[in-house]
Parts: structure tokens; C-alpha cells; sequence
């Protein structure tokens, strides 16, 4: 079951947050790991969701902006 979440974010938040999952993702690929070991399936899964928040995070960015009137 998939829950969604609604968050108001200002620029810098938006920006920040970026930031910090840019941060992880890194960390998480840099990550030492045995190169003969097989694929690392929660790794993998990981980088898959860390990517998939940025990019709605990027996408919400890029939304028109509404006027409040």
C-alpha cells in the first residue's frame, strides 16, 4: 500500500533537501562493497527511491507557480 504525501516547500527547503538526498545517493554508491560479491539488492532499491524523490522533487520545482488571489 502507497501512502502520498503532500509537502509545502519553499525554494531553499526544496533546495536543501536536494541537497541532503544528493548527499545520501553518494554516499550510498560510494559505499565500500566487496567488487566480486553479486548485486546488493537493498542497495540497489536504495539508489532506486533516493533517485525517484529527487526526481519529484525536480518535477515540483519546475511546476507553474500559482498566483494567491
Amino acid at each position: 500500500m502507497t501512502q502520498n504525501q503532500t509537502l509545502d516547500l519553499s525554494d531553499n527547503q526544496r533546495s536543501l533537501l536536494l541537497e541532503g538526498l544528493r548527499y545520501l545517493r553518494s554516499s550510498r554508491k560510494l559505499a565500500f562493497r566487496d567488487p566480486l560479491a553479486p548485486p546488493d539488492a537493498q542497495r540497489e532499491g536504495d539508489l532506486r527511491e533516493i533517485a525517484d524523490l529527487m526526481s519529484h522533487l525536480d518535477v515540483a520545482a519546475q511546476a507553474p507557480v500559482r498566483a494567491k488571489g
